[in-house]
């Protein structure tokens, strides 16, 4: 017999860019158009972002906190 566990869990990715001010200005003009440009996440903000490399922290709260949903289901029951 084959049997699954299926847990549901909520997960929250924090992706962090380090980028030098004087590239924001070269490509914005001000840190304050760049500003205004990530708060409306436009096309240009997203098409300069994408070119840096970022570290990614994930916190799997659900797990932490113990409360999560699960599903037990048989596969196969041969």
């Amino acid at each position: 017999m084959i049997v699954t566990r299926t847990e549901y869990h909520q997960l929250t990715s924090t992706f962090t860019y380090n980028v030098d001010n004087q590239e924001i200005i070269d490509n914005f003009g001000s840190l304050e158009t760049f500003m205004a440009e990530l708060y409306d996440c436009t096309d240009q903000f997203h098409e300069f972002i994408m070119d840096y490399d970022y570290d990614r922290e994930d916190d799997l709260w659900t797990d932490r906190k113990g409360g999560y949903d699960v599903d037990w289901d048989i596969v196969d029951d041969e």
